[in-house]
């Protein structure tokens, strides 16, 4: 029997086996990739080949003579959204053009009335989805898991994508360029995408590609291959194939980006000025895979958390921002869990428990793939400052691509950073998918295992296992899965909301589509879950009904959704750090109404009303939201919730409040404002921040950071903090 000090290096080993073993067991990659491509059904007689140029066209948005030439995809195009299949109410033209460093897609996007086009976000990774816009994925390694997104709007606004196992990672941000323009025929874009961005199977003579334009005043989307609302435009299983002939130049592969930093920091007794410089190293030492290594890492233009009042008795998983950790993250899920129990949060690494920052001295992540194998590995060491805690953490992901879209994985985490015992974790999961269930329907599953081995705990039941079944599709959606967390189970590096539970959730949804001019579609459905202690003893219960929800073809939503929730306490505990809730059994029921106008318009709103029992006693809850955009170069908007608690042993009342003030005075110049207050902590927060890309990977940002506290309308500055950060990319 494997004990503690053997097996997690037994796995470890296992992982790297499983990746030597691919690198060196490709015979004929090519033979294969195309042996799997011919079964899903996508590899065409005669793919259209990329025409090849001399001289790169320039990018400015307008569509030059030069594009001509390029190879043509037009006349394609169908609905997914309003009418599946139907032909488009405005024509697009996709050209695509490539030499030895970049890809070159010119869209051309025809409309009969340019002056109703809607076009407002201006920043990176801003809300192109609520504006007319273009996106491509890719798939250069033709595998039908992985690939690239990128998406622009009619004023040039960019955001990016990748595709890890059918899932996309939105945090990933790759240094590419694009521009876009309106003009009397509607709107052209024009991408450049370098190779050196991708990663790319260099055997490989075809890409996976598909094209996807939102026309948004009608809330029309068409697409050029597999318009199906039942298939994700991301699926790249589903994508059309294009002919990538010719030389791939990703260069060197090297980019080395130094910074600098000042910081002024003055807590109301004494003014600091600190000074910190550091590195990061981003290489491709093969086509696909990434090396990223740190050096004194800095994430001081990172945005702050939005502020919670937690009414709940269990502790919340902040959502991680850091760019570090949340480049390439896609590499490191597992099991399709997206909630507990994570065997990963990267939010463990370099934060306090109360989420103060702590300095990384080095870190390096490699992703990417070696043949059939995607990994993720991330080493990170932490500084002397960290007490009470071990300071070297390491992460292993393995996935293996098996079948036609579906994978195996392995994963290991070494290290704790919530003590000085040691921690090992080790699991494995198996991941299926197919969009061709019952013909053309989606349907997917997941099962996996996790062990954790903790020094100085006693106990066996340390491990977690669950496994999961959904069919996401258009009419008929449903989802079903059960998880059991052991006792001792301890994820040190990653997250499990409570232990020693089972834990039973699902839910299914019906959508109609009746024949009325101004209703999109209706959903009705259930859902909801139960947790258990081991021995099936009840601890919570909640099930949803959602009596009716509907889409208007404005784009409009509008709900109605009733719950019966039950909460088993077996220790006291306080809402809000002011209310106490004593140990007992508590059922109640919830009526909850709301809707959100369309985003397409200036001036957006939304709210809801909940009404509830609470732990016995009764609770109201109101939010509202609002956001007016006016110009493309002006946001404004207010976020706010109110709750209102009476219970037996006290009544309670909370305000969370909080306003953006953004300007964008070009996609690249941005300077974004954020103001925060609630009861619960009685201090106000402003964040604002200035943010100057040159180009990719060269920018600028001035933070400013300030604290009041606030009493009875009496306002007092606690903290104020200036940061001035100078980021620079050499390519090689």
């Amino acid at each position: 029997m494997l004990d503690i000090n053997t097996w997690p290096f037994v796995l470890a080993g296992t992982l790297a086996g499983v990746c030597i073993t691919s690198l060196h067991g490709q015979v004929d990659p090519f033979a294969a990739e195309s042996e799997s491509a011919q079964e899903i059904g996508l590899e065409p007689a005669e793919p259209p080949r990329i025409f090849n140029l001399e001289t790169a066209p320039e990018i400015d948005g307008v569509l030059e003579e030069i594009w001509q030439d390029g190879t043509l995809f037009s006349d394609a195009f169908k609905q997914v959204e309003p009418e599946e299949g139907a032909a488009p109410s405005q024509r697009t033209e996709v050209r695509l053009m490539r030499d030895s460093q970049n890809l070159f897609v010119g869209i051309r996007c025809f409309d009969s009335d340019p002056s109703a086009i809607i076009a407002r976000a201006m920043t990176r990774d801003g809300a192109v989805g609520s504006d007319d816009n273009v996106s491509i994925v890719l798939d250069p390694k033709r595998d039908a898991r992985s690939g690239y997104l990128f998406s622009i709007n009619a004023l040039g606004a960019r955001s990016d994508a990748r595709i890890v196992n059918g899932r996309s990672d939105s945090d990933w941000d790759a240094n590419w360029y694009g521009r876009a323009s309106i003009d009397d025929q509607g709107w052209t874009a024009e991408f450049v995408i370098p190779f050196r961005v991708l990663s790319i199977d260099p055997d490989s003579t075809t890409w996976g590609m598909n094209v996807e334009r939102v026309i948004r005043r009608n809330n029309e989307r068409v697409r050029l291959a597999t318009a199906d609302r039942d298939i994700r435009f991301t699926s790249m299983a589903d994508a059309a194939v294009i002919g990538m002939f010719g030389d791939i130049d990703q260069g060197a592969g090297i980019d080395v980006k130094p910074f600098a930093k000042i910081t002024v920091i003055d807590d109301g007794d004494d003014t600091d000025t600190l000074g910190s410089a550091g590195l990061d190293i981003f290489w491709k030492p093969t086509p696909s895979l990434t090396y990223v290594g740190t050096v004194n890492t800095d994430f001081a233009e990172t945005e702050v958390d939005q502020r919670v009042i937690n009414f709940t008795r269990f502790s919340i998983r902040f959502p991680e921002k850091r760019d570090f950790f949340l480049e390439d993250s896609g590499y490191f899920n597992f099991g399709g869990i997206r909630s507990t129990p994570v065997p990963f949060y990267s939010r463990r690494i370099g934060l306090s428990p109360q989420g103060e920052p702590e300095t990384i001295l080095l870190g390096g992540k490699l992703t990417g793939s070696i043949g059939d194998v995607n990994i993720g590995i991330l080493d990170t060491w932490m500084s002397d400052s960290v007490e009470n805690a071990q300071r070297n953490y390491f992460v292993g992901r393995a996935v293996v691509n098996v079948l036609e879209q579906s994978s195996v994985g392995l994963i290991f985490t070494a290290g704790n950073p919530q003590g000085t015992e040691d921690n090992y974790l080790g699991g494995m999961d198996f991941n299926y998918r197919t969009s061709e269930f019952a013909g053309d329907k989606t349907l997917t599953a997941n099962l996996w295992f996790q062990q954790t081995f903790t020094g100085g705990r006693t106990g066996t039941d340390a491990y977690a296992m669950g496994a999961r079944i959904a069919y996401p599709n258009d009419v008929i959606s449903w989802r079903f899965g059960w998880a059991r967390v052991g006792s001792n189970y301890f994820p040190a590096l990653g997250y499990a909301q409570r232990v020693g539970i089972h834990e039973f959730f699902g839910g299914w949804r019906y959508r109609f589509r009746p024949d009325v001019d101004w209703i999109r579609h209706l959903d009705v459905g259930f859902g909801g879950f139960m947790v258990t202690g081991l021995e099936f003893e009840m601890e919570s219960m909640d099930l949803d009904l959602d009596l009716i929800e509907v889409q208007f073809e404005r784009g409009d939503t509008a709900y109605l959704n009733y719950t019966r929730e039950r909460q088993v306490v077996d220790a006291p505990f306080t809402v809000a750090n002011s209310l106490l809730i004593p140990a007992g059994d508590y059922s109640w029921n919830r009526l909850a109404i709301g809707g959100d106008t369309t985003s397409k318009e200036d001036l957006v709103l939304g709210g809801s009303f909940r009404w509830s029992g609470y732990y016995g006693g009764t609770r109201y809850e109101v939010t509202g939201n609002t956001r007016w955009q006016p110009m493309p170069s002006l946001l404004l908007g207010v976020q706010a919730q109110w709750n209102k608690i009476k219970l037996d042993t006290g009544d309670l009342t909370t305000v969370l409040v909080s306003g953006n003030a953004n300007f964008y005075f070009t996609p690249n110049v941005s300077w974004t404002n954020l103001v925060q207050y609630d009861t619960e902590s009685g201090t106000v927060g402003l964040n604002s921040r200035l943010r100057w890309i040159f180009q990719d990977g060269q920018e600028i940002f001035l933070v400013f950071n300030q604290n009041v506290e606030a009493d009875d309308l009496e306002f007092t500055l606690a903290r104020s903090e200036f940061i001035a950060k100078i980021g620079w990319t050499f390519s090689f």
